[in-house]
């Protein structure tokens, strides 16, 4: 019997993050998500802003993705409407696969120049 690997995505957001506020942005990120879980699959939800970057899920519907973006949207206290949504499909079932996922903080990173918008990278298992 192949044991599978756990469910692993990655969302990605800009925050703006120095040095002096690290520690307290990190509280910040693992308070908003702490509990926040949703439905994995196959189903790709993007919302791009050329101010804000992109802030992409996968998810098992365009109503799971976009729930997901919007709270992330809600951390960075951005209006959807300063982006557009992308939805698209993935048809490989290696990239589509279906779970429960839990957010958990993966990094925090503050870039190596402490003046450029930063990353909050979120693990979920």
């Amino acid at each position: 019997m192949v044991k599978r690997r756990p469910l692993e995505k990655k969302l990605s957001y800009r925050l703006p993050i120095t040095p002096e506020n690290e520690a307290a942005m990190l509280a910040s990120v693992a308070e908003h998500w702490d509990g926040f879980t949703w439905e994995a699959g196959r189903v790709i939800v993007a919302w791009v802003s050329p101010s804000h970057g992109t802030v992409q899920v996968w998810a098992v519907d365009q109503e799971e993705g976009e729930g997901v973006v919007r709270h992330a949207l809600a951390h960075m206290q951005v209006e959807e409407d300063q982006g557009e949504w992308v939805i698209t499909e993935s048809s490989n079932p290696r990239f589509g696969r279906t779970g429960t996922v839990r957010a958990t903080i993966a990094a925090v990173r503050a870039g190596p120049h402490g003046s450029t918008p930063h990353t909050y990278m979120l693990g979920q298992w």
